[in-house]
């Protein structure tokens, strides 16, 4: 079996090769796809701390008294990027260490039905499953392309606090990135243009985040962003 991805991939993959399938893994990037290294698991180690500074603002209701005295954001940062790079680094160990279960690392490109090529070397297999995560969707906003900006990925390797952000879009992403930078003392604007803000979620628990969110950051549903521009080094 061929299993392109080694997110979600990887369980198809240990589930064939625990059946006795010899089985290839093509990843071009570090192993544990998305959710691993630019998804889930990074975001909500810093969501975590984003959380432990709002609770620690309401903790005198419960009769203790703190205060924040500073925040290390390079050191969050750092903490984060450790927990992820270094499972990612084990579990390719551990990909590398079994006989039978091999890492193709590259752009996989198929050459026929049921050949891919991987990095000059061909591979065939009846049994191929594409797994290969998800990716950023920049929108087309005029002008984008002419000023420097983030997507999650870059975001996630940012080791110096912006003093200030704006995040376009209004889901479940940008609501995480939002907290957490908010958190850090970056002034955050969320411009999202559905009517409500994560509209996968019930209207009412929609309310509820756009409520608590706007208490220490901009947010702007039902606005849809048309064009950025820059001058004198800020991005309008």
């Amino acid at each position: 079996m061929i299993v392109v991805g080694s997110g979600a991939g990887m369980s198809i993959a240990s589930a064939a090769f625990q059946r006795g399938m010899k089985v290839a893994v093509v990843e071009r990037g570090p192993m544990g796809g998305t959710c691993l290294n630019r998804g889930c698991i990074p975001t909500k180690i810093l969501v975590y701390v984003a959380d432990i500074m709002e609770q620690a603002k309401h903790l005198e209701q419960l009769g203790v008294k703190m205060t924040v005295e500073s925040i290390d954001y390079q050191a969050i940062m750092k903490r984060m990027r450790e927990e992820v790079d270094g499972s990612s680094r084990a579990q390719g160990e551990s990909v590398d260490a079994v006989e039978g279960l091999d890492w193709y690392k590259g752009v996989g490109q198929f050459v026929d039905d049921y050949t891919v090529e991987v990095a000059g070397e061909r591979i065939h297999s009846e049994n191929i499953v594409i797994a290969a995560g998800s990716r950023p969707l920049i929108p087309n906003i005029k002008g984008l392309e002419k000023v420097e900006y983030l997507t999650n990925d870059e975001a996630l390797h940012l080791m110096e606090r912006p003093e200030s952000m704006v995040v376009v879009g209004g889901g479940y992403i940008a609501a995480e990135f939002g907290h957490f930078f908010s958190a850090m003392g970056t002034e955050v604007t969320i411009l999202g243009r559905n009517k409500y803000l994560v509209k996968r979620e019930d209207p009412e628990a929609s309310e509820i985040l756009r409520r608590e969110l706007s208490k220490r950051m901009a947010v702007h549903t039902n606005h849809e962003v048309v064009e950025v521009s820059e001058k004198k080094g800020k991005k309008i």
